[in-house]
C-alpha cells in the first residue's frame, strides 16, 4: 500500500512536472527581465513634459447654458491643447467632458486633431523631430489591453524614430497615455508578457485570464510543495554519495529542489496573491477619499474661481483640482515641474498641518488615533523600491482593531496610500515574497539584485532539471509501452501464420 502511494506521488509529480514546469521556467526567467524592464507607462511627469504653458488670453469662454450651473464634477483639468486652454470635467459614470476655452463649446478629438496632438508632442518627447509612419485607431491592442476604458477608441501613430516610437493618444480627453519604444516591446516580449500571462486574446476576457493565473499557481504550488516532500523522503546520508541517493543530472535536481524548494515555492505562490483570489486580502473599507474632499464640487464654483485665477494669469502647464473638507483648490504645475497649492480665488494656499490633523479625524471617525504627524522617513508599508513614493508624507496610525494607516500627500491632503489588516497581509505575503524588499538593506542595490538573481536562476534549475527529466522518463515510458504493445500483438499473430 505505501509503495503504490509513493508510485502515485512520483508518478503525479513527473507528469504535472512537465505540463506545470514549462510554465515556472518561463515565470522565473521573465521575473528577472522584468527586474529592469517594467511594463510600459505613461508617467505623469513624463506627460507634463509635453505640454505647453496655458494661455490665458484665449481663455476662459463658456457658451451659455453648456453647463448647469448645479451639475457637480468629481475632477477639473485645465491645460493647453495645441496652444488653446482646454477643460477636462470627470463625471460620475459618465465619460469625461472637454471643454474648449477658447471657443466656448465642448471639443470633440477627431483623427485630425489627434493627430495634430501627437505630432505637437514629439519634439519634446524625443528631443528631435520625427516624421509620422503609421497612424490608426483601435480599440484596444497588447499594450493597452485593460487600461484606459474611458479613453477608448485610442489613436496610435507611429514615428520613424530611432526607437521607433509608438504614441496613443484619448478619444475621450485628446490627453497622450502612452509612449513605447522599440526596446521596451521587445524587453516586454521576453518579460511582463509571459510573466503575467498576458496576451491580448487571453488578457481581453478578464476573467477567464484570472482563472487561469490563479489555477496555474495553485498547480505550480502543489507541485513545488509535492516535489519538496519527494525531496525530503528521499534523503540518504552516505559518507560515499553525501544526502542524496542519486546521480547525474537527476542529483543536480534533488539538490537544487533541497535549497531551492521554499524558495520556488513562495515565488509561485505570490502569484495567488497577485490576484487576490476570492476577495481573502481584499481591503473592507472605502470612501475615504470623498470623507477628505467633500461632496463634488459645482459647476458655478469652478467657473468662478477659474475667472479668478485667470484675472491673476497665474503661470502654470497644468491646473488640477484638489478639494478639501468640501472647499476649492487647485494644484498649479509650472513648467519645470513645481506644483503649487492654490485656494478658490487663485492665492497661494500651502496646506497647515492643523488642516492635516483635521482630515485625520474625519478619516477615523469614531476610532481613536493612536499616531499622527508628518515624517521624511520610508516605513515597512509605505516605502519606495520600483515605484517612487511622496516624502515626506503625513501618516496617520488609527488604535482601531486593524491599526490601519493613512498616508496623505503633505501638499494636498490627497489620500496616498491606505493600509489595513489584510493590506498589511498583502504587503508581506504577495509584495514580499515577490520582490524580496522586506527591509531597507534587503532593497538597497546592488545587494538586492544579486539576492533576487540568484534566487531566480535556483528557481529555474529546479524548475528546468525537474522538467527535462521527466520529459526523458516519459519518454522512455512510452518507447517500453509501445514495444509491449508490438510484442503482445506479434505473439496473437504468430500462431495463425
Amino acid at each position: 500500500m505505501a509503495k503504490t502511494f509513493w508510485r502515485a506521488l512520483v508518478v503525479i509529480h513527473r507528469y504535472l512536472g512537465v505540463a506545470v514546469g514549462l510554465l515556472m521556467v518561463m515565470w522565473f526567467a521573465s521575473g528577472a527581465v522584468m527586474m529592469y524592464v517594467g511594463f510600459p507607462r505613461f508617467s505623469e511627469q513624463a506627460r507634463m513634459a509635453t505640454l505647453s504653458p496655458i494661455g490665458w488670453h484665449a481663455c476662459c469662454r463658456i457658451a451659455d447654458g453648456l453647463i448647469d450651473d448645479n451639475q457637480r464634477f468629481g475632477r477639473a483639468q485645465l491645460e493647453s491643447q495645441l496652444g488653446a486652454p482646454v477643460l477636462r470635467l470627470r463625471r460620475t459614470l459618465l465619460p469625461d467632458m472637454l471643454v474648449d476655452l477658447a471657443q466656448g463649446g465642448i471639443k470633440e478629438i477627431d483623427d485630425a486633431a489627434a493627430r495634430a496632438i501627437a505630432l505637437d508632442a514629439t519634439p519634446r518627447l524625443f528631443g528631435h523631430a520625427a516624421a509620422l509612419v503609421a497612424a490608426e485607431r483601435i480599440k484596444s491592442n497588447q499594450w493597452t489591453v485593460g487600461r484606459y476604458r474611458g479613453d477608448r477608441p485610442l489613436f496610435r501613430f507611429a514615428f520613424d524614430d530611432p526607437e521607433r516610437s509608438i504614441l496613443y493618444v484619448s478619444s475621450a480627453t485628446g490627453q497622450i497615455l502612452l509612449w513605447t519604444t522599440a526596446t521596451q516591446r521587445f524587453w516586454n516580449w521576453l518579460g511582463a508578457i509571459p510573466h503575467w500571462i498576458y496576451p491580448t486574446v487571453l488578457r481581453s476576457n478578464v476573467q477567464l485570464w484570472s482563472q487561469i493565473v490563479i489555477w496555474a499557481s495553485i498547480l505550480g504550488t502543489f507541485l513545488t510543495v509535492l516535489g519538496l516532500y519527494l525531496g525530503i523522503a528521499q534523503l540518504r546520508p552516505n559518507k560515499e554519495r553525501g544526502l542524496s541517493p542519486y546521480r547525474g543530472l537527476f542529483y543536480w535536481h534533488h539538490v537544487a529542489g533541497l535549497v531551492f524548494g521554499i524558495v520556488t515555492i513562495t515565488f509561485v505562490i505570490r502569484g495567488l496573491f497577485s490576484m487576490n483570489p476570492w476577495g481573502f486580502l481584499e481591503s473592507r473599507r472605502g470612501g475615504e477619499q470623498v470623507q477628505l474632499e467633500g461632496p463634488a464640487i459645482k459647476w458655478s464654483e469652478i467657473r468662478t474661481s477659474l475667472d479668478a485665477i485667470r484675472a491673476r494669469s497665474v503661470k502654470a502647464v497644468s491646473l488640477n483640482t484638489a478639494p478639501l473638507a468640501g472647499r476649492l483648490y487647485w494644484l498649479a504645475t509650472d513648467d519645470v515641474g513645481t506644483v503649487t497649492r492654490l485656494d478658490a480665488a487663485g492665492n497661494a494656499a500651502p496646506l497647515p498641518e492643523g488642516d492635516l490633523a483635521e482630515a485625520a479625524r474625519r478619516l477615523a471617525r469614531d476610532s481613536g488615533i493612536a499616531a499622527q504627524g508628518i515624517t521624511g522617513e520610508e516605513d515597512a508599508y509605505y516605502f519606495s523600491h520600483h515605484d517612487a513614493v511622496v516624502l515626506p508624507v503625513y501618516r496617520v496610525i488609527l488604535s482601531d482593531a486593524a491599526s490601519t494607516r493613512y498616508y496623505l500627500d503633505p501638499s494636498s491632503g490627497a489620500l496616498l496610500q491606505r493600509i489595513d489588516a489584510n493590506g498589511r497581509w498583502h504587503r508581506w505575503l504577495f509584495a514580499g515574497l515577490y520582490r524580496v524588499d522586506f527591509t531597507v538593506w534587503l532593497r538597497a542595490r546592488p545587494a538586492w539584485d544579486i539576492i533576487v538573481l540568484t534566487l531566480l536562476l535556483g528557481g529555474i534549475a529546479v524548475s528546468a532539471t525537474g522538467c527535462y527529466l521527466a520529459i526523458r522518463r516519459i519518454r522512455r515510458d512510452l518507447s517500453a509501452l509501445l514495444r509491449s504493445a508490438g510484442d503482445g500483438r506479434g505473439q496473437e499473430i504468430a500462431p495463425r501464420a
